[in-house]
């Protein structure tokens, strides 16, 4: 391909610029850094070094029965589906929470420091797109090991009490890149993934339902958390 050229500023040497599709590239459906979270994976599409370090993106398949538990941090993240359907939680000020379903299309955005989740709580897999900023990858480049997308998903098995003290450990580890979960101030660890299943609780699957609602009384971050 052919490039342009500009002399040095001394005379002596020559730069070569970027050509124009240098930087521009197309990642296949399977490409891209692949992250286990837990039991479910995500693969980045597009990272902080190919954006200018401005925001991150990833694709995540969530298979049935399987989400990420509530949570928090200081920016915004937008979710755009685009297989199946996924549902997400929010809370409310007075501690009511609402799932919202989304569907191929839909888009929902998460504010900064707004407590959110999201479980595939129907029976057919779902996939979607995730947008944030640099500083979102961080916390996954930290904590979830990197995986071949394409070895098997490691077999699901009954939790135990050192699984679920390793869990809150990391969930108060995560409060250090600014990744806050009400989960970090439970007792027992153990519970709190057995209450994680509960939330993946597979309901009946109406892709026109817009919100299921129900009730918590999970602690909410104060300030100095957020």
């Amino acid at each position: 391909m052919k490039t342009n050229q500009i002399q040095s500023p001394g005379g002596t040497g020559i730069f070569k610029l970027i050509a124009a599709s240098n930087g521009v590239k197309k990642l296949g459906p399977k490409e891209g850094r692949t992250k286990q979270v837990g039991d479910v994976r995500l693969t980045w599409k597009a990272t902080g070094e190919d954006t200018g370090y401005a925001t991150s993106f990833y694709e995540m398949d969530l298979p049935p029965g399987k989400g990420i538990p509530l949570h928090s941090h200081p920016y915004a993240e937008v979710f755009y589906v685009v297989m199946g359907h996924t549902d997400f939680l929010r809370i409310d000020e007075q501690g009511q929470e609402e799932w919202v379903r989304c569907g191929p299309g839909d888009t929902l955005v998460a504010p900064m420091n707004a407590l959110h989740a999201f479980h595939n709580r129907t029976d057919q897999p779902s996939r979607f797109i995730s947008s944030s900023v640099y500083y979102h990858e961080v916390f996954f480049e930290i904590y979830a090991p990197t995986v071949d997308i394409d070895a098997p998903v490691p077999p699901q098995k009954e939790p135990t009490e050192a699984d679920g003290e390793q869990y809150l450990q990391l969930l108060k580890d995560a409060m250090r890149v600014h990744m806050y979960a009400p989960q970090a101030n439970a007792s027992n660890g153990l519970e709190v993934l057995r209450a994680l299943e509960q939330r993946n609780h597979i309901a009946a699957s109406h892709p026109d339902i817009g919100s299921l609602r129900g009730y918590s009384n999970m602690p909410q971050p104060s300030n100095s958390q957020r």
